[in-house]
């Protein structure tokens, strides 16, 4: 496959491939398994199946991305969740937010006042 056939995903997963060979192996089996993970969910996706995905195991999920997400923000880094890529829509990306939210009791006047304290806007 040429540099010009690959999409952006494919090459941004490429160049972490190579940012993470100096990384522990478990790091490496970690990527992939995620990588093959996230491959799995957008078939059910696509099958009309995300439905039959448990939600125990969504919950721990959304629980761990949220919590690496939080330590990368913590250490100053700033990554783009989604890109135009990962074909998420605004409304999908708007239901989920809101659940966040209310599983956290935060209302969006909370979610205001933190970003105009932190500057994060």
């Amino acid at each position: 496959m040429s540099l010009s056939e690959l999409t952006l995903s494919e090459l941004t997963l490429s160049r972490a491939d190579e940012a993470m060979t100096d990384r522990p192996a478990d790091a490496r089996d970690l990527i992939d398994s995620a990588e093959q993970l996230a491959a799995s969910l957008n078939g059910w996706i696509a099958a009309g199946q995300a439905g039959a995905f448990p939600d125990q195991m969504m919950r721990q999920l959304m629980a761990a991305l949220v919590k690496v997400y939080a330590a990368k923000f913590a250490q100053g880094q700033r990554p783009v969740l989604l890109d135009a890529e990962s074909e998420v829509s605004a409304t999908a990306v708007l239901v989920t937010t809101s659940a966040l939210m209310k599983a956290s009791n935060l209302e969006i006047f909370e979610l205001g006042m933190w970003q105009s304290w932190s500057a994060t806007r």
